[in-house]
């Protein structure tokens, strides 16, 4: 099935608030008009009244009818669940932060859901060839098995961080990190989840040994929570420059990335949804959307959110001449990964393990 994309063209940037305001600007306009007419007036200058008398049911004709244009495509960028979700945001009802931390505050009494110090110690070493487009991002982070591991390459002063998805469910945080305690606190804010704690441990190692200082470039791709612990980090660390995400709820700090960023989500996929919102048309932000082919209704909850599957969305992404898509892919990977390099470049890659810690 093909895929749609969103956003990256600096032509047409746009967000439901946006939208919304042009909306009661207009609304404004079509009462002010109204107003101007008035049965009095027509006594004073009954000429210049009676003409604009019969101009304003063409001008509220042509105002209604942007109305519905501009509702009608505010839909067409967000959709149901995003819109549901959206309205309930707007006037204070829920977030996914404050959903996040209330789960948290409720649970800590038990035990449950609290965080600990955490550690990141190098367990391989290895020279590799550098991945070749989006395809290639999703297939390294496909090959991350299920020990707590994240996967950091260097080239030059490029480094680039594959951060898996949820490990472990156990609703009480044990040694590996990447596991629900770690899906709250990354969702409740940046800064608060070991699983982040230990990436930020381990790129500051990385970069440390490499010797590259205030001149490393970073380069987060992740998937699931390995997606949100990347965004986290893009919005505090100025040495990342690129964003990669595949099935991760990150709508809810869209207006907080400032590097360009390709998302890839799956419309059957619930997890991108858990975020509460719709990511935004804005010129950095590219969003890659398919529905993902699944073998049953029963398989679809595992089937739409695998890396697998998303890394064949990936490959789609790659053939895309779509303007907004190919210009953010671009920022993306020809700065990490230039032309003339592709597939002859070797840098080093080095598996690190995380832990939480007493």
């Amino acid at each position: 099935m093909d895929i749609e994309s969103y956003g990256g063209d600096p032509r047409i940037v746009a967000t439901r608030a946006e939208i919304e305001r042009i909306q009661a600007g207009l609304a404004s306009v079509g009462n002010l008009l109204g107003g101007e007419v008035e049965l009095t007036d027509f006594l004073t200058s009954p000429l210049k009244r009676i003409g604009l008398a019969m101009e304003l049911p063409g001008m509220h004709e042509r105002i209604r009818y942007l109305l519905q244009a501009l509702d009608a495509a505010s839909n067409e960028y967000f959709d149901g669940e995003a819109l549901v979700a959206k309205e309930l945001t707007d006037i204070g009802l829920i977030s996914a932060p404050m959903i996040a931390a209330g789960l948290i505050g409720l649970a800590n009494e038990a035990g449950m859901f609290r965080e600990h110090a955490v550690k990141a110690t190098k367990v391989e070493r290895s020279w590799r060839t550098a991945p070749i487009g989006l395809e290639g991002l999703g297939r390294r982070l496909s090959e991350l098995g299920g020990s707590s591991q994240i996967l950091i390459e260097r080239y030059g002063n490029r480094f680039i961080a594959y951060l898996p998805g949820t490990q472990t469910w156990n609703p009480v945080g044990l040694s590996n990190p990447i596991d629900f305690t770690s899906n709250l606190q990354a969702m409740k804010g940046a800064g608060l989840a070991a699983s982040e704690r230990g990436v930020q441990l381990a790129l500051a190692e990385a970069i440390k040994s490499a010797g590259v200082g205030a001149s490393a470039s970073i380069l987060l791709v992740g998937h699931s929570q390995g997606g949100l612990i990347a965004a986290n980090v893009a919005q505090t660390d100025k040495r990342v420059k690129g964003l990669v995400t595949f099935g991760a709820p990150i709508s809810q700090l869209s207006d907080k990335i400032k590097v360009p960023t390709v998302a890839i989500q799956h419309k059957n996929d619930i997890v991108p949804k858990l975020g509460l919102n719709a990511n935004p048309l804005a010129k950095n932000l590219v969003t890659v959307e398919r529905v993902m082919p699944i073998s049953s209704p029963i398989a679809m909850i595992l089937e739409a959110h695998e890396i697998t599957n998303y890394t064949k969305t990936a490959e789609l992404a790659d053939k895309s001449d779509e303007f907004g898509l190919k210009r953010v892919r671009e920022l993306v990977l020809d700065r990490f990964f230039p032309p003339s390099t592709i597939g002859v470049e070797t840098g080093e890659a080095t598996l690190y393990k995380l832990e939480r810690v007493d």
